[in-house]
């Protein structure tokens, strides 16, 4: 059955004449490295098809070894490399660098095989490099990081955890471990961290009780403290609050037979309602207005 539907992706892309290749590495639980290849194209009808074609295990992640698997891959589908018209991975230097990366090595086979940064990847980048250069939020996201190992590590904490939360009757969800590498997708975890707070601090309450090891003791202290202050309360709402928005945008980028234009378009119009909706909040605040409107009225009188 796989075979057959393997077939058919390859005679989907003959047909359409032209194709990008998309690649992606990754270490799997058995710490293989793992290369997963795509081929993006467009049908006679003019819908954009995105289809996954195979792992491919392979012995490290240099240049040289993903270009011959691509090679590979090409041959053995009978697709030539004249009809590649793009290429799609991250920017790390193996893939895109300017000397010897994949997408140079790709050019001088086809150099109509035009390189783009994988726009999601971008995203997470940014996205990361913002939260690290925010004093309040890169120290509300290694807390956060914190918290996400002492429960991911230790069944017992994680059935602690869920017994605090059937005697306090609490329905609500359970706790999200953090993403270790999509930035974009962390929001789920502190939503979590909101529904979940009065449970957590009761967790580590308990934890603090009870005879632990010194080093565990240490960073579940220092978990409980950092969520006893405001900083860190406020800093999960706020990066709650920019990370849902840059989950939709992740979202609209990676939706199914989505093309560039009409992603450009979601995502403006994404953040105009969010610009609007933000400012119109802040406005009808009764603190806020109040003190907009007086300051308005002072610099009103003053003819400022």
């Amino acid at each position: 059955m796989g075979h057959q539907i393997l077939r058919a992706i390859i005679e989907n892309i003959s047909k359409a004449g032209y194709f990008t290749i998309m690649v992606d590495e990754c270490v799997d639980s058995s710490n293989k490295e793992q290369l997963v290849l795509c081929f993006r194209y467009v049908d006679s009808e003019l819908d954009v098809h995105e289809d996954f074609v195979g792992f491919y295990q392979i012995p490290n992640i240099a240049a040289n070894t993903v270009v011959s698997v691509i090679n590979d891959t090409l041959m053995r589908f009978d697709l030539n490399m004249s009809r590649c018209r793009g290429q799609c991975y991250d920017g790390a230097s193996n893939m895109s660098g300017v000397r010897n990366g994949v997408k140079t090595q790709l050019l001088r086979q086809e150099k109509r095989a035009l390189y783009t940064h994988c726009y999601g990847h971008v995203l997470s980048l940014s996205v990361a490099d913002t939260i690290k250069n925010i004093a309040l939020l890169r120290s509300c996201m290694d807390t956060t990081h914190e918290i996400s190992k002492l429960l991911q590590y230790s069944p017992k904490r994680a059935n602690l955890f869920k017994e605090i939360k059937v005697n306090m009757c609490d329905e609500t969800s359970g706790f999200r471990i953090l993403c270790p590498t999509r930035w974009t997708v962390r929001n789920e975890t502190f939503r979590c961290i909101i529904d979940n707070y009065t449970p957590l601090l009761e967790l580590w309450e308990t934890i603090l009780g009870e005879r632990v090891d010194s080093e565990v003791r240490a960073r579940v202290n220092g978990v409980c403290s950092q969520m006893n202050t405001f900083s860190y309360y406020f800093g999960v709402r706020l990066t709650h609050n920019i990370l849902r928005h840059t989950e939709q945008h992740t979202k609209l980028s990676a939706a199914e037979g989505q093309d560039l234009s009409v992603a450009t378009l979601q995502v403006q119009l994404h953040n105009s309602y969010f610009f609007r909706s933000q400012y119109d909040q802040m406005i009808t605040s009764s603190s806020f207005g109040s003190l907009y409107f007086s300051k308005l009225k002072i610099l009103a009188l003053e003819d400022l």
